[in-house]
C-alpha cells in the first residue's frame, strides 16, 4: 500500500497577536513569524494559536499599562491613625461643662472634657454628689461614657 502525504498548508500571510506568519522552515509543521517590532521567532502549527506579543513589546504594553493607571499617593500611617482615632465631627468642646448621667451614678455629676471618640468621651470630673465620690475617688475622678447619656449645661 502507497502511502500518501498530505500537502502542507500555506500560512504565509496569517496574522496572529502581533505577528505574521512570513516563511515556513526547511521542517515541516514549522514556520518563521515577525512581530510588529521585527524580532523573528520559529514557531510550531500547534503553538500559534498562542501567540500575542513577544518579551519586548509585552513589556512596553506592561509600561503603558502602568502609565495608565492611575496610581493613588501613599497614605500617611501616622495621619491616618490620628484620623482613626479623632472624631470624625467633633460633638463636644474643651471649654464647656457638662452634665453627665449614667446607671452606675446616683446623681448627675458636672465635668469637663478630656477627649472625645467615637461613640464616647472621657471627662474630668468637677462636681459631684457625695454618694458617687467613693465609686469618682476609684476611678481618679476622671470617667468614660457614652455620649448620649452627656447634656452640655
Amino acid at each position: 500500500m502507497e502511502t500518501v502525504k498530505h500537502k502542507r498548508r500555506d500560512r504565509t500571510g496569517e496574522v496572529y497577536g502581533n505577528y505574521t506568519i512570513t516563511k515556513p522552515t526547511g521542517k515541516d509543521k514549522e514556520w518563521i513569524a515577525r512581530c510588529s517590532c521585527g524580532k523573528e521567532r520559529k514557531v510550531i502549527n500547534s503553538s500559534m494559536c498562542k501567540l500575542t506579543y513577544c518579551n519586548s513589546c509585552a513589556g512596553k504594553i506592561r509600561m503603558q499599562k502602568k502609565k495608565a493607571s492611575n496610581k493613588k499617593p501613599e497614605k500617611d500611617k501616622l495621619q491616618e491613625m490620628k484620623n482613626w482615632i479623632s472624631p470624625k465631627r467633633t460633638k463636644f468642646t474643651h471649654e464647656a461643662f457638662y452634665k453627665i448621667e449614667d446607671s452606675w451614678l446616683n446623681q448627675p455629676i458636672i465635668g469637663k472634657l478630656i477627649n472625645e471618640y467615637r461613640n464616647t468621651a472621657s471627662f474630668e470630673i468637677i462636681n459631684w454628689h457625695e454618694s458617687d465620690k467613693k465609686a469618682l475617688k476609684e476611678k481618679n475622678f476622671r470617667v468614660v461614657v457614652k455620649k448620649r447619656n452627656v447634656v452640655e449645661m
